[in-house]
């Protein structure tokens, strides 16, 4: 076990009297300004590397962090990640109400996974928890969104 993490057993390895005796023995100690400066950072870099993934590599997005974009009327995306290496985007697609997209095909495979809402994609109809992959050059069908949805894709962002 890491010396620095506490232990997760549910028994204490001290009986209750014998912690509130060595904790009434201890004696306080002042430490140097710089040195308890240096130690509350060290203490709050890596909570916040544990909390968030913040270590090298990793990208977090919050829910309310990234910015909605009016790609066409009645559909914003916020993208969330851009893969330098091949242009691929992952990004959230919200539709309105009423949406209508021509047919059209993808310079890359496409995956989405659906979120809210129903989202036709010619006579296929996906709702929330639906995944659908459309293959990179293959034209699909008329895409429709009666009463709106949510989306999450990753591929190419609408042209």
């Amino acid at each position: 076990m890491d010396k620095y993490r506490p232990s997760t057993a549910t028994t204490p390895a001290l009986d209750e009297d014998i912690l509130e005796f060595l904790a009434e023995a201890q004696q306080p100690e002042t430490l140097p300004s710089k040195l308890r400066t240096r130690m509350r950072e060290t203490i709050m870099q890596r909570v916040a590397s544990d909390q968030a993934c913040e270590e090298s590599g990793f990208e977090t997005l919050r829910s309310k962090q990234g910015e909605w974009i009016k790609a066409k009327p009645g559909a914003e995306i916020k993208i969330l990640h851009t893969e330098a290496s091949t242009g691929l985007v992952s990004y959230l697609v919200k539709l309105s109400p009423g949406f209508v997209m021509a047919a059209h095909d993808h310079p890359f495979d496409e995956e989405c996974l659906m979120l809210e809402g129903e989202l036709s994609i010619g006579s296929l109809t996906l709702r929330a928890g639906d995944f659908h992959f459309a293959p990179q050059g293959i034209p699909h069908g008329i895409i429709r969104s009666q009463h709106g949805a949510l989306a999450y894709i990753r591929g190419a962002l609408p042209a």
